[in-house]
């Protein structure tokens, strides 16, 4: 089975029961905010018509209404102890995300994996000063190791190793054409696959 719009090795099933397409990782993240772009739109329209129908009866709005959605632009600094990002850098990616994994390498220290703690650090730091890669790219590459990263720290009754694999999968093909990420992505990328042997 391969992605409904790209080729590669699908993760997710979407669109209605009898009729679901596969889709990779990249492509159901775009599938997705396509989605989200389209909820956002009839909340407003929504807002707009309540606001509307209250203006021709002359009464108060008083009707509930979707909470708009804010675009948070960050541009103070971020408290990381882990992965090292420079505040022009942390300006432009997922705030989100990098907190996530800086959390992450916490836990993956405290639990005794220190090995790979230190990959995904040196890891995402080159994602991050990677002048190869759009920002887009990189915030998509740091969800993918943020995502293997939390199946490493995950118990192992609940550890999704075949998810694991797919998404080593997936990042090999994306960072597989990255010169100056060949090098930190071969040695990480061993140390994950031994630990979901």
């Amino acid at each position: 089975m391969r992605c409904y719009n790209c080729g590669k090795p699908p993760m997710y099933m979407v669109g209605p029961e009898d009729q679901q397409a596969p889709l990779c990782l990249d492509c159901y993240i775009r599938w997705n905010n396509v989605q989200m772009q389209q909820r956002e739109m009839l909340q407003r329209e929504i807002n707009y018509l309540l606001a509307d129908m209250s203006a021709m009866v002359g009464l108060p709005d008083m009707s509930p209404k979707y909470p708009e959605s804010r675009t948070i632009i960050h541009t103070g600094g971020t408290t990381l102890n882990n992965i090292h990002v420079t505040n022009s850098e942390i300006g432009v990616l997922n705030t989100g995300t990098i907190q996530s994994m800086d959390g992450t390498v916490t836990i993956l220290k405290s639990d005794g994996n220190p090995e790979i703690a230190t990959a995904v650090t040196s890891l995402s730091e080159a994602i991050i000063k990677s002048a190869e890669i759009s920002t887009n790219q990189k915030n998509q590459i740091l969800e993918l190791i943020t995502s293997i990263a939390e199946e490493v720290v995950a118990p192992k009754e609940k550890r999704k190793t075949a998810v694991a694999k797919a998404l080593l999968s997936e990042l090999s093909t994306v960072l597989g054409g990255i010169t100056s990420l060949s090098s930190v992505w071969e040695s990480s990328k061993q140390l994950f696959e031994q630990f979901f042997q």
